[in-house]
């Protein structure tokens, strides 16, 4: 079953995240499979580690597909990483059946050189229409290398 009709059985991502958690069910495995056709999800190779209720931990390895010139990983990338995380961690609050990214904002704090990299989402207020969740990224050091805030709208049809 895809992850869209089993939102849609469940009634909400929220409800999802819910039953598989009362189940017993490994969650990241969960969600890891649910998202292996993700094209960029793939891409970037990101694993997911962890998810609790309003908090996500991806990982992705540093390879040469996600550097950009200077040996380092690309602002894209990172900005892909941390709306992923942090949608992740929207998406167990999340009382809809989809959701979309409003605005993603990002600092760049450290150059990304030293993998592998450690992305952290976690929900700051969830409301009826809008969840605002903060992330960041780590190196192997546990450098703080970039640090983002965004707001998803959340939407009652799975579209």
């Amino acid at each position: 079953m895809s992850f869209r009709n089993l939102v849609e059985k469940a009634g909400s991502f929220k409800a999802l995240f819910e039953s598989s958690r009362a189940s017993g069910a490994n969650i990241a495995n969960q969600v890891q499979q649910a998202f292996e056709n993700d094209g960029i999800f793939r891409y970037v190779d990101l694993k997911v580690d962890s998810v609790e209720s309003g908090s996500v931990q991806l990982s992705f390895p540093m390879s040469e597909k996600v550097t950009r010139w200077g040996g380092m990983v690309h602002g894209g990338v990172v900005m892909t990483a941390l709306d992923n995380a942090c949608g992740l961690a929207v998406m167990t609050v999340n009382p809809g059946k989809n959701q979309v990214t409003m605005e993603l904002k990002v600092n760049f704090l450290e150059p990304l050189t030293d993998g592998p990299f450690r992305v952290l989402g976690r929900v700051i207020r969830a409301g009826r229409t809008a969840i605002v969740a903060e992330g960041e990224i780590r190196d192997s050091k546990d450098v703080l290398c970039a640090k983002g805030i965004g707001t998803w709208l959340v939407l009652s049809r799975a579209q």
